[in-house]
């Protein structure tokens, strides 16, 4: 539904027309698990990723678009780790005669800091029970679950070596306009805290383009972008390894649209490339590498996200977890309750599935390789072609024409310009699927009733 208000979400960013192309996967319902099982089997490539979900808040944040559900009892994440150590195990087995090594395990949600340690412990010994594990855990983080150095030691000795922390803003009236409850000063402790633990890597999220709330929380353009400035000093002051930046999502699945539809909210959707060159600017002053075009890091090195669930290989593991084994993609079931009973009977939860066709294939690896501001032309052959297909090629030779791309030797490097319209692209694209889409699969998976084909769009 289209508020009619300037809201991103209801509707998406101007990008350049080579780069406005819209997916629309379609999906088909897993009716037979061993189908899915000798699918998953033929996972490509020895080096996987692992992304599992945490679908637990103490409380849902106003504009939040993941998959998510209020923490009541800790006894609920007991039983959820009971079923993600069954599911680990489906997999294990299955790939045992590959023994695959681990390269990288993040663990989103939800709130993944809310987990006491020692069911993280279990699940690294799981995981390396059935794994080659070749490194340690990534966790998303709340401010408020690591401003206790205690907290924070306890989680880096249960296996946990990175860190992303949603910090949002330093800024108390943009906290104010997004409805997040932690303060400045849990953030700058978190951050602190995190930094002097030993941990190998430290992200900081910050959101831009918060909402304006009429009567309740407003800032001017320049207020906001002046506190955009801040926010990325203060988390490279603090010592961040890494600092993430993105504009505020508003989904119509989201509590807070409700305010949209009353005509209370409005965002400067025009001016985000205002932010994007704020944020370019800070990359070159604090000569920092862009590792992607929406994140800045001190080395060319960036946290474990799910990067690998656009070309995988990668497992996802839990409720509404994605994955990807480089051929096939699934989609577990959006639903704690009706996960947990399905792992318990001994049954991968994978509730919609599809083939990732050659085609497909190399049109996610060439958007993955965007976002990482330059695209090799030596990568294609991983998708099966000798050298880089012609329409990929043609494609870089019109950005190269309209000053979005520059070619050097075999690479094409994205320009200033280029950065701000695959930035643009990107979020468009998390907002066609992966919104939509979890929007889309939560709905079904609580109401029951599974179409045979769903169609993002």
């Amino acid at each position: 539904m289209d508020s009619g208000a300037p809201i991103l979400g209801a509707r998406k960013l101007k990008v350049s027309k080579l780069l406005a192309v819209k997916a629309v996967p379609r999906f088909y319902r897993v009716d037979d698990p061993h189908v899915h099982l000798n699918n998953f089997k033929e996972t490509t490539g020895n080096a996987v990723g692992i992304y599992v979900h945490i679908p637990f808040c103490r409380s849902l944040c106003v504009f939040c678009p993941y998959f998510k559900d209020v923490l009541r009892d800790y006894r609920e994440l007991e039983a959820y780790f009971k079923a993600l150590l069954k599911e680990v195990e489906v997999y294990g087995k299955l790939l045992e005669e590959k023994n695959p090594s681990i390269v990288e395990i993040h663990v989103g949600g939800g709130t993944p800091s809310l987990v006491p340690p020692r069911l993280y412990r279990e699940l690294a010994d799981s995981l390396s029970q059935f794994f080659n594990v070749k490194c340690g855990i990534s966790i998303e983080a709340n401010p408020e679950d690591l401003r206790s150095y205690r907290a924070v030691e306890e989680l880096y000795s249960a296996g946990i070596d990175e860190v992303s922390i949603g910090v949002q803003s330093f800024d108390e009236r943009v906290l104010r306009s997004l409805g997040r409850k932690h303060s400045t000063e849990d953030s700058a402790k978190a951050v602190e805290n995190s930094i002097k633990a030993g941990y190998k890597w430290v992200n900081v999220d910050l959101m831009f383009l918060a909402p304006n709330i009429r009567g309740y929380a407003e800032l001017t353009l320049e207020e906001k972008l002046e506190a955009f400035r801040k926010d990325l000093e203060k988390g490279h002051e603090l010592g961040a390894h890494q600092i993430t930046f993105y504009p505020t999502i508003i989904p119509s699945s989201s509590p807070g649209y409700r305010l949209v539809e009353l005509g209370k909210v409005s965002q400067e959707l025009d001016y985000v490339d205002a932010f994007i060159d704020m944020a370019l600017d800070f990359v070159k002053d604090k000569n920092l590498y862009l590792v992607r075009v929406y994140s800045a890091s001190r080395k060319r090195y960036e946290y474990a996200t799910v990067n690998l669930e656009m070309v995988g290989p990668l497992i996802g593991l839990g409720a509404g977890a994605w994955g990807n084994t480089g051929l096939y993609q699934y989609v577990n079931i959006h639903d704690v309750v009706t996960y947990i009973s399905t792992t318990e009977k001994g049954l991968p939860p994978a509730a919609y599935s599809r083939n990732l066709s050659l085609a497909s294939r190399t049109w996610r690896l060439f958007f993955d390789q965007l976002s990482t501001a330059e695209v090799r032309e030596d990568l294609f052959k991983f998708t099966g072609f000798k050298n880089m297909p012609l329409k990929v090629r043609f494609l870089l030779k019109a950005m190269e024409l309209n000053g979005t791309v520059e070619r050097v030797g075999g690479i094409y490097r994205l320009t200033r310009r280029g950065i701000k319209e695959v930035y643009k692209s990107v979020i468009n694209y998390v907002i066609d699927v992966p919104v939509k889409a979890t929007e889309m699969f939560t709905r079904i998976s609580r109401s029951g009733k599974y179409p045979e084909v769903v169609e993002i769009k």
